[in-house]
């Protein structure tokens, strides 16, 4: 019998810590359940809305793409897409139509101020415009892309043939000799 009394008598005490808990708590209860319930909830509704943002980009992208008669102003538009995948299809598309070097300088730096595009992506892009401008540059401009001095760069070794290429093109051999010990090096 002294079992059954000790044993409602610590259920009743349960019960009461119980119930001081939650008159104490209730609040931060229910904004903690509303939390757990709804920021999934929130979560999926932004990642669909992104999802829908980015395949409205894609849309216009296609729909630019495949009129005869498109135009290189609404292209440009393209390349400031928060999208990458959008802003480097534009930009290819661009250098394609556009003959012009200084369209196309145009064109490259208004996707490197892309904030969207990737660090490594960026380093790819200079590559790029390296080896398009590879003819008529300076050395400043070529040093300038091709960060030579950047040892953590996941294209060092690139950068330095392109370089090395440069420096032959331009009978400047005493240069290139330096940059093949440095190849050599890697």
């Amino acid at each position: 019998m002294s079992n059954e009394l000790d044993s409602q008598i610590t259920e009743s005490v349960f019960k009461d810590k119980i119930l001081k808990f939650y008159n104490k708590k209730k609040y931060y209860l229910f904004a903690l359940f509303f939390l757990l319930l709804c920021l999934p909830i929130f979560y999926q509704v932004f990642l669909s809305i992104d999802k829908k943002k980015h395949s409205s980009q894609f849309e216009k992208y296609s729909e630019l793409i495949l009129n005869s008669n498109f135009q290189d102003a609404n292209i440009k538009d393209l390349l400031k897409s928060n999208n990458e995948t959008v802003a480097l299809l534009a930009l290819g598309k661009l250098i394609e139509t556009n003959k012009n070097s200084n369209d196309t300088n145009y064109f490259f730096n208004e996707i490197f101020n892309n904030k969207a595009i990737s660090k490594r992506t960026k380093e790819l892009l200079k590559i790029k415009k390296a080896i398009f401008i590879f003819d008529s540059a300076t050395e400043e401009e070529m040093l300038s892309l091709l960060d030579l001095k950047n040892k953590k760069s996941f294209f060092k070794e690139i950068n330095l043939e392109i370089m090395y290429d440069y420096y032959l093109s331009k009978k400047q051999k005493i240069k290139a000799k330096e940059l093949k010990k440095l190849i050599n090096e890697n």
